[in-house]
């Protein structure tokens, strides 16, 4: 069960979106607000596309409708562009599943309850500095390959909207899934099983389709291009909306698209640093040896962190960790059936995870 609250009456609701598209629905009653009457209505208000409408008098709250927002509010999470996000200025809350909440005041994130823990702030990994400093190399190859068209902060944005919808879609699916990223050099060993940690059962052939996000980013740097002088960087990508750049904007998302297709089959879906789709299928090799102990982070760069039994988590962590211990420069990004996301590094020869904050 999950659903999002806007906890405001119906009048302050529709005064808050006049100006937008949100829809407000008010029952003709006000339906008691219990869990057992908000599990009865929470498939009726779809999580991504809907608010339930509670207001209270003292300790007393109740329900009086349906507001529709539309997905647009989640395009910063799943690697949406747009210059205008959408959101109510009222408290809301985000219940996503057995003792998982989300306090917001507007967009802003108040307070979560996260594994039996209040936080009042959240773990957004892709902002920190260490998986940075992991793709800087590539990067800056990219960089000196595509000359002044493009800089390396606009080619970290475009990858990580790539990642961050394939881990959105691949939630959404409720298989999980296990992507790993690693250096070029590593996976050319990946036909001598002896000297990789991978093996991959579906191998794709080095051609044009295996590199066609490479293609893409090509293309849109070139379309970018096209409409004004100097570098291209961050800012003109979010402010394009011509139908060269959104087409292609498009096909970077379809090839997210297909990560989450592959990582539907038993297996890791392994990419290069390249963001070059290698195969999927990858088992790694369960005669890797992993630490007794691994860390949590407990913030976005590991300054702090908290020991954990490595046999205490499934097939899928143990083999992340194993990864990432024979090859230190990888990346293993765990997406659990129940919709947890975890990124397990090697920081300084110790296994480091961090539990992705996601609140969709």
């Amino acid at each position: 069960m999950r659903f999002r609250l806007v906890c405001a009456n119906a009048v302050t609701v529709s005064q808050a979106s006049a100006a937008s598209d949100f829809l407000s629905l008010e029952f003709q009653e006000d339906q008691p607000f219990t869990p057992e009457a908000a599990r009865r209505l929470s498939p009726a208000a779809p999580f991504h596309s809907s608010l339930i409408g509670v207001s209270g008098k003292g300790d007393k709250w109740s329900m009086w409708g349906i507001v529709h927002t539309g997905a647009d509010w989640l395009a910063p999470t799943w690697g949406g562009r747009r210059k205008r996000q959408e959101s109510l200025q009222l408290p809301v809350v985000h219940v996503l599943g057995a003792g998982r909440i989300g306090v917001y005041a507007g967009p802003d994130l108040v307070a979560s309850l996260e594994h039996g823990m209040i936080e009042a702030t959240t773990t957004d990994v892709f902002m920190s500095l260490w998986l940075s400093r992991l793709f800087r190399g590539q990067r800056l190859r990219d960089e000196a390959e595509h000359g002044s068209r493009a800089n390396s902060d606009l080619v970290r944005i475009v990858s990580q909207h790539m990642i961050r919808r394939a881990i959105f879609l691949i939630r959404q699916a409720g298989h999980g899934g296990l992507l790993l990223f690693a250096d070029t050099d590593l996976l050319d060993l990946a036909s001598d099983h002896a000297a990789c940690p991978l093996k991959l059962k579906y191998i794709f052939r080095d051609n044009e389709a295996r590199c066609r996000y490479r293609t893409l980013l090509e293309r849109l740097f070139q379309a970018l291009a096209r409409h004004g002088d100097g570098a291209v960087d961050v800012q003109r990508f979010v402010e394009a909306e011509t139908p060269d750049v959104v087409g292609v904007e498009q096909s970077i998302f379809e090839l997210s698209r297909l990560v989450s297709g592959l990582a539907a089959v038993d297996g890791a879906v392994v990419v290069n640093k390249r963001f070059e789709l290698l195969g999927f299928g990858a088992e790694v090799s369960g005669e890797l040896p992993y630490p007794d102990v691994v860390h949590q982070a407990l913030d976005v760069e590991a300054e702090r962190r908290a020991p954990e039994l490595a046999n205490s988590v499934g097939t899928r962590h143990r083999a992340a960790y194993r990864f990432v211990t024979a090859h230190p420069e990888g990346l293993a990004v765990v997406i659990s059936s129940d919709g947890i996301v975890r990124f397990v590094a090697n920081i300084g020869g110790t296994i480091v995870f961090w539990d992705q904050f996601v609140n969709y």
